[in-house]
């Protein structure tokens, strides 16, 4: 699931990866995600132990919600 496909680099076996040209880069980048209808998402990031659930955002909204989770987990 963390492998690259040949044709999207940001995306592996039903997992959005945080790499390649579309990389968040305030995201570690082994933090992964999956992305539903209604732009329901499950974020995960090992680096920190987080699992994140957010339902109904709005999907232009998703990256920097997850940016401020990341950056409310810096000391």
């Amino acid at each position: 699931m963390l492998t690259p496909s040949a044709t999207l680099p940001n995306y592996g076996c039903l997992w959005w990866l945080n790499r390649g040209p579309a990389a968040n880069p305030d995201l570690p980048i082994s933090a992964v995600s999956a992305m539903g209808a209604g732009s329901n998402v499950v974020w995960i990031d090992p680096e920190h132990d987080l699992v994140v659930v957010a339902r109904w955002i709005d999907k232009g909204a998703v990256e920097g919600f997850l940016s401020r989770v990341v950056g409310a987990q810096r000391p």
